[in-house]
């Protein structure tokens, strides 16, 4: 079984217009119009390590949920267990572990594999639906009722600087701005960090999906894409 650490290595949609400026989501209601052009991207296969071996299958193109305006220059990143939406032509890397946590990391070219206060760009997204110490760790500092009754109570709160809106009593948003070493993966650096962490079903059989979007001004406004992909599709 694949140790945290190892794992990590390999390792709002309707929001007011004032809060979304606040938090730079910019996000748009998941039952929004119908995209404007196909919202069917191909998926880049990313390295991956299983912790048991088994018949890796990647899908071959993903429907873009949340319904974007455009899907232009997107693709879908898979580690065979997730999709995660995103620029093209970045790097990809995926972790399927024993216990069936699973993560995906993707990061510009060029750059070294972004660890959490890595100050470069980079997207991430994770679920946790067995290991406890993983689900309570993912879980803080935004569901802290959540962690206490794993019998892992939250050690941290909010980092300084760091913004959050509670979307629902399900998932919680967060922005990390330039130069906060927050919650986001990775953050700290030149660029905003946006991100979402949220919980399905109950506290000891529940799923934490943790995800966070940084990247430069130029492609921040994909950010709304990508995080409104990961609420539709897994929260």
């Amino acid at each position: 079984m694949l140790s945290r650490g190892s794992r990590r290595a390999a390792s709002a949609i309707g929001i007011l217009a004032a809060l979304a400026m606040s938090l730079v989501l910019l996000l748009v209601p998941v039952g929004a119009a119908p995209a404007a052009v196909p919202a069917t991207v191909p998926v880049a296969d990313c390295p991956t390590t299983f912790g048991i071996q088994h018949k890796a299958i990647w899908p071959k193109a993903a429907v873009v949920r949340g319904n974007p305006a455009s899907t232009r220059g997107l693709v879908a990143y898979s580690n065979t267990e997730l999709l995660l939406i995103g620029p093209r032509g970045m790097q990809c890397a995926g972790v399927v572990a024993v216990d069936g946590g699973t993560n995906i990391i993707v990061w510009p070219h060029g750059y070294p594999r972004p660890a959490t206060h890595a100050r470069s760009d980079g997207l991430t997204l994770l679920l946790d639906p067995a290991c406890l110490g993983c689900k309570a760790e993912d879980a803080c500092p935004f569901f802290t009722q959540f962690a206490t009754a794993l019998g892992i109570p939250c050690a941290t709160g909010i980092p300084a600087g760091e913004r959050v809106y509670g979307l629902n009593a399900h998932i919680t948003l967060f922005e990390d701005p330039p130069g906060v070493a927050g919650s986001g993966w990775p953050s700290g650096g030149p660029d905003p960090a946006n991100g979402l962490v949220g919980v399905n079903g109950g506290f000891r059989y529940g799923t934490v999906f943790r995800s966070t979007c940084t990247l430069p001004q130029t492609q921040h406004s994909l950010c709304t894409v990508i995080l409104n992909d990961v609420i539709a599709r897994y929260g």
